[in-house]
C-alpha cells in the first residue's frame, strides 16, 4: 500500500467479482445496443484514452482466448445509462479503494438501504453490483489516468 494512502482517497481500485453476472446481463440487454453490452461487460484492459474501437489482442486473458482494451470514457457512456436505469443510489461507494463496493453490497449496507429505500437498485443487488463496478472503474480509470486490468 502506498505510503501516501487514504481510505476514502480512490486511490486503489479492487473489487471480487463473486455474484452472479445473470441480472446485469439482462439488464444490458434490456437498455443497450449488442455492442455496448460487448463493450461494457467484455473488456479485460480499461485504459483512460478515448478510442474510436475496441482492441482486441490475441493474448489468453484467462478468461477468454483474447484481450479487448476499452475506452474508459466508452465504458462510463455505456455504464452511466445502466447506472440511470437501475437508478443507482447517491450512497453507492464513489471513491472506491480495494474491495469498497464488494463490502458495500455483500455485507449488508447496500441490503439495509434497500430496505428502508426501495427503488429499483434494490430489486436485485447483484445487478447493481455490477452496475457500480463497471460505473466506478471507468471513472477511476479516468480520474486517476490509469488503467484497469480484469484478472
Amino acid at each position: 500500500m502506498e505510503a501516501d494512502f487514504v481510505p476514502g482517497s480512490g486511490q486503489a481500485f479492487e473489487e471480487k467479482l463473486i455474484p452472479s453476472m445473470t441480472g446485469f446481463g439482462a439488464l444490458c440487454q434490456a437498455h443497450l445496443s449488442r455492442e455496448e453490452a460487448e463493450t461494457v461487460c467484455g473488456w479485460t484492459v480499461l485504459v483512460p484514452l478515448s478510442l474510436d474501437e475496441e482492441i482486441w489482442l490475441p493474448i489468453n486473458s484467462g478468461y477468454t482466448d483474447s484481450t479487448m482494451v476499452a475506452g474508459a470514457p466508452q465504458v462510463l457512456a455505456i455504464a452511466e445509462k445502466v447506472a440511470a436505469a437501475v437508478d443507482l443510489p447517491a450512497e453507492t461507494p464513489a471513491m472506491c479503494d480495494n474491495l469498497d463496493l464488494t463490502t458495500w453490497f455483500m455485507d449488508g449496507a447496500a441490503k439495509e438501504l434497500a430496505a428502508v429505500r426501495p427503488e429499483p437498485w434494490g430489486d436485485d443487488l447483484d445487478t447493481a453490483f455490477y452496475v457500480a463496478l463497471f460505473l466506478r472503474a471507468a471513472q477511476h480509470s479516468i480520474r486517476r489516468d490509469c488503467p484497469i486490468v480484469c484478472t
